[in-house]
């Protein structure tokens, strides 16, 4: 079905670059201009209007401000001030941006965190988040989907996540392999929710998660190297490397895992690496950078559920198989560069990346293969002009992918997409801050497809904010923020659709938040709700009954998130939060007021913190995550739906020297039978589902030696 269907501290940015070694300006012009006349090759593409109508289904926003639009940049995430300031997280709007004049609910986890949690994937540092769904649908231990703000199965086409600034969701369902990203080699990661839309364009209508990573030293060597072990026979090394010299740095990192996973016919193994070479001047700095991945997983299939005639398989054998021979092979690499260039008062960034990905299946269990060829080019430019406290960014970016898939649905997708937008953010009185911002995105979607015909989608989209930050004390902030986004389907979900073509999806967005901050303790609250047309997602009742992907019943997402952290002494920490979401039909015959499948209405998280002495430290979390109706119940009118569960993590660290530490954890610690994703199996019987079983009680030790 899934085929078819910060902180940095930040001081003068200008200054601290100045300590490298000045250059030639001839050759970072040079080297600047190549990088730009990539840039503009892949914006030149014609424009045709194919969808009669489409066109105007959204009112075109006042974006006067982009005619002016004279120097354009992106800001790589490694692209930071020195730390010596404000918080400043760069996900926001892709150019550094103080964490206090966002208008949103922010939440930035430092690599000390992560040390001192009972995480160890980065998939269970962001499950422990306010509002963040975890769940895990494919048997893969590393692309668990990633849903904020209430969107279930098509969360991970609406959280857009980012490692180091480049985007890692797939023009595709498949959620993003982040096994490459050692916690240990993690800076911090920036979670920015519900905006995002006007600096990303579609796909950030939930938010944005940015996990930037460790970066060269200035002068010298540094690095570490990591062995792991555990249940299901795991066995991982890590290694990562950091040269500086001169204004030159080189990082690197290698990740290798094995394992058999929980259950039969799951093995999996993931290769990936990656180098990363920047050259920083006068006034800037330039990037190479470069990796690949390499996965096998055995697929063990879905397990049939049916309560009513006593079949549970997560109490007989949650371990077994549905198809023992079934097989996907996967590889990906991505090449790019970067620049950042003081240019008069401001500075302007840019980047220009290709990515490529290619994955064969093997369905033995239904003599079938799928073959995918999946390839996409990036380019942005970025100007931040600071004017006074105030400051306006103008920017432009362009993507260009392809889609080829042979199997039992073939066929092939070129989407085109530019975009023209503009970011502000004004301080008109003392404490406050408002965020104004436009996109104008243009957006050219063929397809070609053996078994039916679909039509082209040529259109024009827009999306813009409108956000106000105020201080009310030293420690009380309060802030709002409205604005719409959009979001467009993906290769997958355009290409099974009944023959017709999917219409973007809108949404209107508003949201209130108060901040509370001490030295020892911080707190915030959230309130949002977005009203969605057209939202995209798996329909079974579309296409006659045959069910597709289909633009749904008018929808709302709202909510609320609370989230909280304590430091009890110097020694203990306490960390939690508690969201309630809600999901459902505004309009739609048989469907006004259902709730959306796979959106559990509460999540929760409590975790402790304990520096036990000078050497060792231990983690402990306890997650709840609410019930939930299964996949493809959108009538809300199966019997059953996916039970609520707790589990309880831990982890233990200690460093037995300067340079050698050790860390043992234990995963559901409690060993809960549980699933995290289920759905509804109608065709077989009234009461029946299939599911996938979650891990059981595992275990993991590492040994690491950093230099």
């Amino acid at each position: 079905m899934a085929g078819g269907r910060c902180i940095s501290r930040g001081g003068d940015l200008a200054n601290s670059r100045r300590t490298w070694r000045s250059v030639p300006m001839s050759s970072i012009l040079m080297a600047q201009a190549i990088l730009f006349a990539l840039l503009v090759a892949v914006a030149n593409r014609p424009c045709r209007i194919l969808v009669p109508g489409v066109c105007s289904m959204f009112k075109p926003q006042p974006l006067a401000l982009l005619v002016s639009l004279a120097c354009i940049a992106l800001a790589q995430a490694d692209s930071l001030p020195s730390f010596q300031g404000e918080e400043v997280v760069v996900s926001a709007d892709r150019v550094p941006q103080a964490v206090a004049d966002l208008p949103a609910n922010v939440t930035v986890v430092t690599a000390k965190q992560i040390a001192g949690s009972a995480a160890t994937t980065v998939q269970d540092v962001l499950s422990q988040l306010a509002g963040v769904h975890v769940f895990n649908n494919s048997g893969s231990s590393s692309a668990a989907a990633v849903d904020m703000r209430g969107f279930g199965m098509t969360g991970i086409s609406n959280t857009l996540i980012l490692v180091d600034g480049v985007r890692q969701n797939t023009n595709d369902l498949s959620a993003p392999n982040l096994s490459g990203v050692a916690l240990a080699n993690i800076e911090r990661i920036e979670v920015v929710r519900g905006i995002g839309s006007v600096a990303y364009g579609g796909g950030a209508s939930g938010g944005v998660i940015n996990i930037i990573t460790k970066s060269g030293v200035a002068n010298g060597t540094s690095g570490s190297i990591s062995v792991t072990g555990g249940s299901y026979d795991l066995r991982q090394l890590d290694a990562d490397l950091h040269v500086g010299a001169n204004g030159l740095a080189l990082d690197g990192y290698v990740h290798s895992m094995k394992t058999d996973n929980y259950r039969q016919n799951n093995q999996e193994r993931n290769d990936t690496g990656g180098l990363t070479l920047t050259f920083r001047h006068d006034g800037g700095d330039i990037k190479l950078f470069a990796n690949t991945s390499s996965q096998g997983l055995r697929l063990p299939g879905s397990l049939d559920a049916d309560p009513a005639s006593g079949k549970n398989p997560l109490a007989s054998n949650p371990t077994a198989t549905s198809t023992p021979k079934n097989y996907m092979d996967a590889s990906s690499s991505t090449t790019g560069a970067s620049f950042s260039q003081d240019i008069g008062p401001g500075t302007l960034y840019g980047d220009i990346s290709h990515r490529s990905k290619n994955t064969f299946s093997d369905y033995v269990s239904t003599s079938s293969t799928d073959q995918r060829w999946l390839s996409e080019n990036n380019a942005s430019l970025r100007y931040k002009l600071p004017i006074g406290q105030n400051n306006v960014t103008l920017g432009a970016d362009w993507l260009n992918s392809t889609a080829n898939v042979q199997g039992y649905s073939s066929y092939s997708t070129t989407q085109r997409h530019q975009g023209l937008f503009v970011d502000s953010m004004f301080k008109p009185w003392t404490g406050g801050t408002l965020t104004l911002g436009a996109r104008q995105q243009e957006v050219n979607d063929i397809i070609k497809q053996s078994a039916s015909s679909v039509p082209a989608l040529d259109t024009s989209l827009h999306s813009w904010l409108l956000g106000l930050k105020q201080d009310l004390s030293p420690s009380w902030s309060v802030y709002g923020h409205w604005g719409q986004s959009f979001r467009l389907a993906n290769a997958d979900e355009a290409t099974f659709t009944g023959g017709t073509v999917l219409l973007p999806q809108q949404s209107h967005d508003a949201e209130v938040g108060v901040e509370w901050k001490t030295a020892q303790a911080s707190a915030k609250a959230a309130l949002f709700r977005s009203d969605l047309s057209n939202e995209i997602a798996y329909n079974p009742f579309a296409d006659n009954g045959n069910g597709a992907n289909a633009n749904l019943a008018p929808t709302r997402h709202q909510g609320l998130e609370l989230e909280g952290r304590w430091r009890l002494s110097p020694q203990w920490e306490l960390n939690g939060n508690l969201s309630w979401t809600e999901a459902t039909f505004r309009q739609g015959s048989g469907l006004a007021g259902n709730t959306i499948p796979m959106v559990p209405k509460w999540l929760a998280n409590l975790g402790l913190s304990w520096q036990v002495n000078s050497a060792s430290k231990l983690g402990v979390v306890v997650q709840y995550v609410g019930k939930q109706r299964m996949d493809n119940d959108q009538s809300n009118t199966f019997p059953y739906q996916l039970p609520s569960y707790t589990v309880l993590n831990a982890k233990l660290s200690h460093d037995f020297t300067k340079n050698i530490s050790a860390s043992l954890a234990i995963n559901n610690l409690l060993g809960k039978r549980y699933a995290s994703y289920a759905g509804t199996a109608t065709y077989t019987s009234s009461t029946a589902s299939y599911l996938y079983p979650a891990d059981g009680r595992n275990m993991q030790a590492s040994l690491r030696y950093a230099f």
